[in-house]
């Protein structure tokens, strides 16, 4: 095998497996120890390499196929891959995906260094790579759902970033709310059968990871105002709230005033 640039992982099954020479497992080494960035990498494929060893061993048959599998299947559930985007509604967007869905969505214009670092700070054992590609399909939907040509999300979702069982209880339902219509924080919190914890489902969705994808847009304040908005903080938050609430055809009177109460927008949702 010749070694050229950054290490992949079959560079790291190879030296696993005994598959390369004494000199490309030493030029191997060095680069790693020079290079931060595959020296965390290396790290981690042999973190995992040490628990399939064991893995293969109960499966029995060919030790170098088996590994190959299982060593994908584990690397696969630490991938996020994440890309930029920009819209006018929204300003600078950012996606994040994994295997099983979506797991991130953001309105900043930070740069991949610190989308990165936030999210190894989240997932520390996490491989991270910007990829355009395999955030295609994300992208895509956003950009349909915010030239009005798109209700219903498709992709899947990764809880991943979701930090307790009530949060993603609260923000499972909330996906569930429809195009174009909107819920209370105290109606959220009784359909979960918790009437009085209407301030802890508006916390929950504060800290939405996947705005968008999981409408918390929809939820207002019991007053019918506005609330907050997980995807930016403060006044600009709330007027891309306004915004997403206006694309979706809720009918608004204006600035900092109170939305009327409309039976067709409050639809018994969840049956």
């Amino acid at each position: 095998m010749q070694l050229i640039g950054h290490i992949n992982e079959d560079q790291v099954m190879a030296l696993y497996l005994g598959e390369l020479t004494n000199d490309e497992e030493q030029r191997m080494h060095r680069h790693v120890s020079d290079c931060p960035g595959c020296n965390r990498e290396f790290s981690l494929y042999r973190e995992i390499l040490s628990g399939v060893e064991t893995l293969v061993k109960q499966m029995g048959g060919s030790r170098t196929q088996l590994l190959r599998v299982a060593i994908k299947n584990k690397m696969r559930e630490k991938q996020i891959y994440y890309e930029f985007m920009q819209h006018p509604l929204t300003g600078p967007l950012m996606a994040a995906v994994t295997a099983r869905g979506v797991c991130m969505i953001q309105f900043t214009d930070k740069t991949p260094f610190e989308i990165e670092e936030l999210m190894r700070t989240l997932q520390p054992e996490a491989w991270i790579k910007r990829d355009q590609l395999l955030t295609a399909a994300i992208r895509e939907e956003l950009q349909l759902y915010l030239q009005r040509k798109l209700s219903r999300f498709t992709i899947p979702v990764d809880w991943r970033f979701v930090a307790s069982e009530f949060q993603r209880q609260v923000l499972q339902l909330t996906s569930r709310i429809p195009y174009g219509q909107v819920y209370t924080y105290g109606e959220l919190a009784k359909k979960i059968g918790k009437p009085k914890a209407a301030q802890a489902v508006g916390q929950a969705l504060g800290a939405n990871p996947i705005p968008l994808v999981v409408p918390c847009h929809r939820v207002l304040a019991s007053n019918g105002k506005l609330g907050g908005f997980s995807g930016q903080p403060g006044e600009e938050g709330l007027n891309l709230k306004r915004r997403l609430l206006q694309l979706e055809g809720v009918r608004w009177p204006g600035k900092d005033k109170q939305l009327t109460r409309q039976a067709e927008l409050f639809a018994d949702w969840i049956g």
